[in-house]
């Protein structure tokens, strides 16, 4: 399966388990930033052996969740969506800079 398939099983995989009947609630970012760097939802740069697939899976995390947000709000006001977008963006900023945080180089050596 190709990379893009990945991701669209990904995305559909995960659209599937949210009851897109719930709308109007913008996302707390503080969750988002602790649900993104959990894994949530799964992505295929998850699986991938590069040093820059932790930074790659926030982004498809982050795509697949403004996706799924947007399809669930589509009767909302624009200022509600772009709010929201706003917040995932952030979150996926915040969960990038907490990762580089604690990279395995900036972590104490042994001696």
């Amino acid at each position: 399966m190709d990379d893009k398939d990945s991701f669209l099983k990904a995305y559909h995989e995960f659209r599937n388990s949210v009851d897109l009947n719930k709308s109007g609630i913008l996302p707390d970012q503080e969750n988002l930033v602790w649900y993104i760097l959990m894994g949530v939802p799964p992505v295929p740069a998850d699986h991938e052996p590069a040093e820059d697939a932790p930074s790659q899976a926030i982004e498809q995390r982050v795509s697949i969740l403004k996706a799924v947000f947007v399809e669930a709000n589509r009767d909302q006001s624009d200022k509600f969506i772009d709010e929201g977008l706003r917040r995932y963006d952030q979150a996926g900023k915040m969960a990038k800079a907490l990762l580089k945080e604690n990279a395995p180089s900036r972590l104490p050596q042994k001696i």
